[in-house]
């Protein structure tokens, strides 16, 4: 049991990392957003989203990655619309 718990630790300790990183994420579409708003153009990049996706192939379980950061895209765009 002890193993468990020290595992969970190290988890609280990853996903607050990466909690840090996607607030940090965000506030850059956020910044980008506003240049795109002010330069009019469009929200949606498709190459870009294909370059991210491409780079998940690199890393271990990427179907699973892959579902994440569609969802992280997909919140990056409604940021960029605001």
């Amino acid at each position: 049991m002890d193993k468990i718990v020290e595992l969970r630790t190290k988890i609280d300790d990853i996903d607050d990392q990466i909690m840090s990183l996607l607030s940090q994420r965000y506030d850059l579409s956020e910044q980008i957003g506003t240049i795109k708003s002010n330069s009019k153009i469009n929200i949606l990049d498709t190459n870009r989203e294909e370059y991210i996706l491409k780079k998940i192939g690199n890393y271990n379980h990427s179907q699973q990655l892959e579902l994440i950061y569609s969802t992280i895209m997909s919140e990056s765009k409604n940021i960029q619309r605001r």
